[in-house]
């Protein structure tokens, strides 16, 4: 016994130090771990707000309206393509640049205070014909989408139609309504509306998508 208490007296004080030494480097090592666990968790976060964020601001942009061309057509001076800002021009401006509309117009039927965004497309009906004609909206060239302004019945005569009138026809431009004219005051009028294929730059594909809208009758 008096052994015991020798030793403890010489080494006890030793002891407790080196014992309260590694608490304290056990202690340390674990307030590390926790730091280095806690990092990976904020920069994923901080990573997470960033790509939310970007994508917002790419979604937004996408929606900013794009300035492009528009087509007018129909009853008007002038048809063809315009520039638009895509968010301040409007299509009574776009008639106006076109050299507004003919004598025989009929604009009744269409919004002229609309907005005019890339792509898109108007028809001016010439009066009488149905009134169908609106802004279509962008198609691409592969769509197949005809347009024209004889969906209600109304067929436009070959024999009396004005330039004007030949282009709401789908397809049928200055040009090539110019060229139906020519050949009809070089051979004394069409006699059938099978006639038009005789027109140079209409063939079979084009003179189909126009037979169920033209005639040759009075």
């Amino acid at each position: 016994m008096e052994t015991f208490k020798l030793w403890l007296k010489q080494y006890g004080v030793i002891a407790v130090l080196a014992t309260a030494a590694l608490g304290f480097i056990w202690w340390q090592g674990q307030k590390t771990s926790n730091t280095n666990d806690l990092a990976p968790v904020a920069e994923s976060a901080t990573m997470s707000i960033t790509s939310s964020v970007a994508s917002t601001t790419s979604a937004s942009a996408s929606r900013v309206p794009q300035a492009g061309y528009v087509e007018i057509k129909g009853a008007v001076l002038h048809p063809g393509l315009y520039p638009v800002d895509g968010t301040t021009t409007r299509w009574d401006a776009v008639v106006k640049a076109a050299g507004g509309l003919t004598s025989n117009a009929d604009a009744s039927t269409i919004n002229l205070a609309a907005v005019a965004h890339d792509q898109e497309s108007l028809l001016i009906p010439v009066i009488g014909a149905a009134a169908a004609s609106t802004t279509t909206p962008p198609q691409s060239a592969s769509s197949g989408v005809v347009e024209n302004s004889s969906t209600n019945g109304h067929l436009v005569n070959l024999n009396t139609a004005t330039s004007e009138e030949l282009q709401t026809l789908s397809g049928v431009g200055p040009k090539k309504a110019e060229d139906i004219i020519a050949y009809r005051d070089a051979n004394g009028g069409f006699q059938s509306i099978d006639d038009l294929k005789s027109v140079s730059g209409i063939g079979d594909k084009t003179f189909e998508k126009l037979a169920p809208f033209i005639t040759v009758g009075p």
